[in-house]
């Protein structure tokens, strides 16, 4: 695919005196790179064009089950596992923050699955924290009141991130018989995880008008 091919040419550098071969010779090697710009731009305007982009992606989950130590405490959610990753990585003492190598809005896609150990009527949160701070009114409340029943909580979300900064999704519940839970395979089913976050960027930060999060 010419999109990939296309490199800026090595112009040969002119003598004091005019020398036609020597000015053909800049030209074509002009006229051969702005044919592939051509090409390039032909390709990406097709429509599969945006199947040439490599853009900043990844997809993390957990085959760990995360419990809450403590009633009302916040806790991150972790991702013990990485399917791929492309423009950011993974990190923190509990493998909970996403860090981005580029500035951006970038898409958010969680899925937890919550169960509870009786029937009791039990409430959890989660909720976006960036940078270590939380984000004002991004929080999703959930209630589970079915013993040993398999509740999911989803949150997609699109965030403004600075190169270098990452997000978290935080959680607390009002029960410590609530939790996310992962169950290894068991024929016929593939087992599942307590936690699955994908990550897509969306867009550079050029002409977005960012207010400051409540």
């Amino acid at each position: 695919m010419s999109f990939y091919k296309t490199r800026a040419p090595n112009l040969p550098l002119f003598r004091e005196t005019y020398d036609r071969p020597q000015h053909d010779q800049f030209a074509n090697a002009l006229r051969l790179y702005f044919n592939r710009l051509d090409e390039s731009l032909i390709e990406l305007s097709n429509p599969q064009g945006a199947a040439l982009l490599n853009r900043p992606t990844a997809l993390y989950y957990s085959t760990q089950t995360q419990t809450a130590a403590a009633i009302n405490t916040a806790y991150p959610i972790s991702f013990n596992n990485t399917y791929y990753e492309n423009g950011m990585t993974i990190n923190g003492a509990s493998s909970s923050q996403i860090t981005v190598e580029r500035s951006g809005i970038y898409n958010f896609q969680f899925t937890g699955i919550l169960v509870s150990g009786s029937s009791s009527s039990k409430d959890a949160w989660i909720w976006i924290r960036r940078n270590g701070t939380d984000i004002g009114y991004s929080g999703i409340p959930i209630t589970n009141d079915i013993n040993s029943g398999h509740t999911d909580m989803q949150w997609n979300f699109n965030i403004d991130v600075e190169a270098g900064g990452y997000i978290e999704i935080m959680w607390a519940t009002d029960n410590t018989d609530l939790y996310f839970d992962s169950e290894a395979p068991s024929a016929p089913y593939p087992g599942h995880s307590s936690a699955v976050m994908a990550v897509n960027f969306v867009s550079n930060l050029e002409g977005f008008s960012i207010a400051t999060a409540p």
